[in-house]
């Protein structure tokens, strides 16, 4: 398989470090719509990333479909998304917290930089970041235990480490030290594993535009 995306957008990050939890082989080209848009629309004609090519040369687009995919692959027992009700939903829900909060920081961050300092519409990027920060608040305010939906990683706590490491490079000061603990913690105990060691986007930078996630 071929994955199309830098770790430096989190929508491809979190199919890269489910393709190694999941043990999946992968190449990857770390292309952005910035500076390699055609090729990028070659394989998804909207032009975005993440894009998986899969071994008989089929492709698929948005991290969403991708993560499906692979769960299906790999059958119910592995799957990072549970098969069955109600942790199925469980799972789903923080997924689709932890996304709109991303969404929302995205948001935030293209308003901050795609647009002349006087041309930045404050209330807009405040709006977006309050948003973001509810969502922080919900998924901080989960029950305590090692993984946020069970006793063993899914899909929830891929996506939600995945969009607070983004969060921390992009707006640190969203994050105020000390106020998300719970999430403080998973995103360090995720950062233990290789799966997101060595996905990890510090140095993952586009120099056309290195704020930019995708």
């Amino acid at each position: 398989m071929l994955l199309i995306g830098r770790n430096r957008s989190p929508f491809s990050r979190r199919v890269a470090v489910s393709l190694r939890i999941l043990g999946f082989e992968y190449e990857h080209h770390p292309f952005t719509a910035w500076t390699h848009l055609d090729e990028v629309r070659k394989l998804n004609p909207v032009g975005r990333v993440p894009a998986l090519v899969l071994n008989d040369g089929d492709v698929l687009f948005d991290s969403a479909a991708i993560l499906d995919h692979l769960d299906g692959i790999v059958g119910p027992e592995r799957a990072l998304v549970p098969a069955n009700e109600p942790q199925r939903r469980h799972v789903l829900r923080i997924v689709a917290c932890a996304m709109g909060t991303l969404e929302k920081v995205v948001a935030a961050l293209y308003a901050n930089t795609m647009h002349p300092a006087d041309k930045v519409h404050q209330p807009w990027v405040a709006h977006n970041e309050a948003q973001a920060a509810s969502g922080l608040r919900w998924l901080n305010d989960l029950p305590d235990g090692k993984w946020l939906a069970g006793e063993r990683m899914s899909q929830a706590d891929i996506t939600t480490a995945v969009m607070f490491d983004f969060t921390r490079i992009v707006n640190p000061a969203l994050l105020q030290a000390g106020s998300y603990r719970r999430l403080e913690h998973l995103s360090d105990d995720c950062g233990m594993l290789l799966a997101f060691r060595d996905t990890y986007p510090a140095d993952d930078v586009d120099r056309a535009n290195p704020a930019l996630p995708a």
